[in-house]
């Protein structure tokens, strides 16, 4: 464990909050921080937090919620996450709602949509930050992670010096030997933790677990461009020289069966280009791959079962990087994934 290399004014400091209130809780240090030593401070937030179904049915005493009371909640949690901007020291100029649907950022990576796409390549190269922040690849909230794959994707073969990367885990995220620590004074505890209580629509339900986030540091995980694999996770891949991936499925450690549950795929390639699947893992046979974005057969991976293991064989030609998730095909009533993302190993990479 290490300090967080300290603030400078040539610092230009990017957060990416998946939801109102993330901002705060993952990050309401480091804005404090940040811009008391003078560097340019960003936050990006990139949905509105509407389906947030149980908070509203308490607030407002009512049980069926529909677009426009949706609507209406999300216009309350965008202006939360501005007053809590405004409580750590920043403006709305320096704040970038974007409103994408809350609980379907998966979805518009998987369907590669070109809005969210262009939205995060935009404020990089609008803001061209030196340090950004955004959510971990194990984070078990499926916007979270998803943000994390978009951008890796976003900071492929950019021009210009890339940004050294921060991630933090609002819903899990291991523990590593290469964390880095925010050290928080008492009032900057103190302002935290009244940004996390400007979210008031979070505080009916949620105020004891969300103040806990205010704690005496703020943990994060400096991280490489590229990723790395992670040991611990129960799913293993690697892209093989000749173009295959073999993914191994650890029952033991993932510990519950695979009925009902999708193994995502996102592939990028040297060139920019990128591809993206998803299939139903099944025990013995073949299973067709589903292209996410054309609605088309990928091909036929190969699926082989082994003692308390289960290998996939896919053909994905030589990818520069790539990343994998086992979960439901759409968020059910419980929202948060068993893991998140993992990085695939790349051969001689």
């Amino acid at each position: 464990m290490s300090e967080l290399q300290r603030f400078t004014p040539q610092d230009r400091v990017l957060v990416i909050a998946p939801h109102p209130d993330d901002e705060a809780i993952a990050t309401g240090g480091v804005l404090q921080v940040a811009h008391a030593a003078g560097a340019a401070c960003r936050v990006l937030v990139m949905t509105d937090g509407d389906n947030n179904p149980w908070p509203q049915r308490w607030i407002e005493k009512r049980w069926r919620i529909g677009a426009s009371e949706r609507a209406r909640w999300g216009e309350t949690r965008r202006a939360e996450a501005i007053a809590a901007l405004r409580v750590l020291g920043l403006e709305a100029q320096d704040v970038r709602c974007f409103g994408f649907p809350d609980l379907r950022l998966t979805d518009l990576l998987m369907r590669a949509d070109g809005a969210l796409e262009a939205a995060l390549a935009g404020q990089l190269d609008e803001f061209r930050p030196t340090r950004l922040f955004l959510p971990a690849l194990a984070d078990r909230h499926p916007d979270h992670s998803a943000l994390h794959v978009l951008l890796r994707l976003a900071l492929h073969g950019r021009p210009g010096p890339v940004p050294q990367l921060y991630t933090f885990g609002v819903h899990g995220e291991a523990s590593a030997a290469d964390r880095v620590v925010l050290k928080l004074s008492e009032s900057q505890r103190e302002t935290k933790r009244d940004a996390i209580m400007s979210h008031a629509t979070q505080m009916r339900l949620s105020r004891r677990r969300f103040v806990a986030y205010a704690q005496a540091i703020e943990p994060f995980r400096s991280v490489a461009t590229r990723g790395a694999s992670d040991p611990q996770h129960p799913l293993q891949a690697t892209v093989r020289a000749d173009g295959t991936m073999q993914v191994r499925i650890d029952h033991a450690r993932w510990g519950r069966g695979l009925r009902g549950l999708a193994l995502f795929g996102v592939v990028q390639y040297a060139h920019g280009e990128t591809r993206r699947w998803r299939l139903m893992p099944t025990v013995g046979g073949r299973a067709d791959m589903v292209d996410t974005v054309a609605q088309g057969s990928a091909g036929p991976p190969l699926v082989v079962r082994s003692a308390g293991e289960a290998d996939i064989i896919l053909t994905i030609g030589s990818a520069a990087a790539c990343w994998i998730k086992l979960a439901r095909p759409q968020p059910g009533l419980f929202v948060l994934d068993r893991y998140g993302w993992q990085t695939a190993a790349i051969s001689g990479g």
